[in-house]
């Protein structure tokens, strides 16, 4: 039986067939040649022809009519030791493409069916020219590496710490527990139970830090050690892919070394605090100490500021010296500042140029700038009654809706999809939400005197208030989302 659109392969002749379509002939079908695809170098059938440059890598390719195509048959060139993976979902296609929209390889099916409208690379275009990609990557593998064995060595020396003072809490125990004779058994029992318990907990979570960093370790060990022998036998094509997969993963394994650290959280030392008043009041009193724990101070865990350089704010048309007020990291290398002088902006900093992209003009003096989820930042006013909302990408700003707070607004925060302002002039907290509703208003006289700046606990569990009082010090408050001290 005939299919329409196929060649009748008894209809040929000799000179019929000696051009055939070359993705065709991949599959399995003998189609004549309609056509050529210069920047392919491959002949094509009516169908592959007409539908070639559709997907957009093959947009601006070269098509060449049957009547000036080549007359002699090329080959598909031979598969050398770079040939690239193939498809998980077209088995017999090789990943060729690099989607930069989704940042994932793909087949020439894919390219077609899901990324029409995306920016897709062809490999063997661009996998020649990653030098300066994997020098970040690698140095990104190289960080994280050292902070994993950092941390094995730590929580292995805080395990000994754990050891020689768990020893002397026993041992203080032990010498208390002498002078208050053997009507104290049962509570110095209880108290030994306990240390051995925060020991036990401890170490439990010192384990998880070490085992969770020595996979972290063995998976970027392994990663780092087949992009460098792919590169070391320029397999650019398998080079590519793998580093792009080593690029996807490094959030993930920064990520996962951050949380279980955050996870697992241990003190590395406990301390027996004996209760001196005991021995007179043993008969009434219950306690028999108290445990505390400490991290205890080291050298490698120590933070230290160095200066380095200083960023000139100031626009060349700008007469007066910048006055920032506020200053949010959106990038790695892009600074959002607050300037109240001058032209009272909004300003874009490129951090590594060390110049303005962009500025955007407010209707007062900017005070305070936050970012928070979908590009967007929050901008406070002096003397304006609501929170300015602004979009940003990496070289533009552009204003965006206003939230009314319906008080005059000083210092701003974020924290699960509301904001949190400090209102100086009536000593109050206004918690709204991204719709204008107010949730909760915080603070009285009694509490502040005029809060400015406001920040929000890592575990999102408090809020810190700076308060300035014009007769007295000023000070930093810490109060939960109640109001309370």
């Amino acid at each position: 039986m005939e299919v329409p659109g196929k060649l009748d392969l008894g209809a040929l002749s000799a000179e019929n067939l000696t051009l055939v379509c070359l993705p065709c002939d991949n599959d399995g079908l003998k189609e004549p040649a309609y056509g050529f695809c210069q920047d392919c170098q491959e002949h094509l059938c009516e169908t592959c022809f007409k539908h070639h440059r559709r997907p957009r890598p093959m947009r601006n390719h070269v098509l060449i009519d049957k009547e000036f195509m080549p007359k002699t048959q090329v080959n598909a060139p031979t598969a050398s030791e770079d040939t690239a993976d193939f498809c998980k979902k077209h088995q017999d296609k090789p990943l060729e493409f690099y989607c930069r929209d989704h940042t994932s390889v793909a087949c020439y099916v894919c390219v077609t069916l899901e990324h029409k409208q995306c920016r897709v690379d062809y490999i063997p275009d661009v996998s020649g020219n990653l030098s300066d990609e994997m020098t970040v990557i690698l140095e990104q593998m190289e960080s994280l590496i050292t902070k994993c064995k950092s941390n094995i060595e730590y929580v292995s020396k805080a395990a000994q710490n754990l050891d020689l003072s768990h020893a002397k809490v026993v041992e203080d125990i032990k010498v208390f527990r002498k002078e208050i004779n053997e009507c104290l058994d049962r509570i110095g029992t209880s108290i030994l139970k306990e240390a051995d318990t925060i020991v036990k907990i401890a170490k439990c979570k010192q384990e998880t830090v070490k085992a969770a960093c020595l996979e972290i370790n063995e998976e970027l060990e392994c990663s780092r050690s087949l992009l460098s022998s792919l590169k070391e036998q320029n397999k650019q094509n398998k080079f590519f892919i793998e580093m792009k997969n080593a690029e996807k993963c490094l959030p993930i394994l920064t990520d996962k070394e951050k949380n279980v650290l955050h996870a697992n959280t241990a003190n590395d030392c406990i301390q027996f605090t004996c209760n001196a008043s005991i021995i007179d009041f043993l008969k009434t009193e219950k306690s028999y100490g108290t445990l505390s724990t400490f991290v205890q101070p080291c050298q490698d865990r120590a933070i230290e500021l160095q200066y380095i350089e200083t960023i000139d704010m100031k626009l060349n048309s700008e007469k007066e010296k910048s006055n920032i007020t506020g200053l949010v990291m959106i990038a790695p290398t892009k600074m959002v500042v607050s300037d109240n002088s001058n032209e009272k902006n909004i300003k874009l900093i490129d951090v590594e140029k060390k110049e303005v992209v962009t500025e955007v003009k407010m209707s007062s003096m900017p005070l305070d700038v936050i970012t928070f989820p979908e590009k967007k930042l929050a901008v406070t006013l002096k003397g304006e009654t609501f929170v300015q909302i602004l979009s940003y990408s990496d070289a533009k700003l552009s204003l965006d809706q206003r939230i009314d707070v319906r008080e005059k607004c000083n210092g701003v925060a974020y924290s699960q999809d509301k904001l949190v302002v400090t209102c100086q002039i009536s000593k109050k907290i206004i918690i709204i939400n991204l719709e204008g509703d107010i949730l909760n208003v915080l603070g009285s006289p009694a509490i502040f005197y005029g809060p400015m700046r406001v920040f929000i606990s890592k575990d999102e569990t408090f809020i810190y208030v700076s308060d300035r009082d014009w007769r007295q010090n000023s000070k930093f408050l810490k109060i939960d989302w109640k109001g309370n001290c």
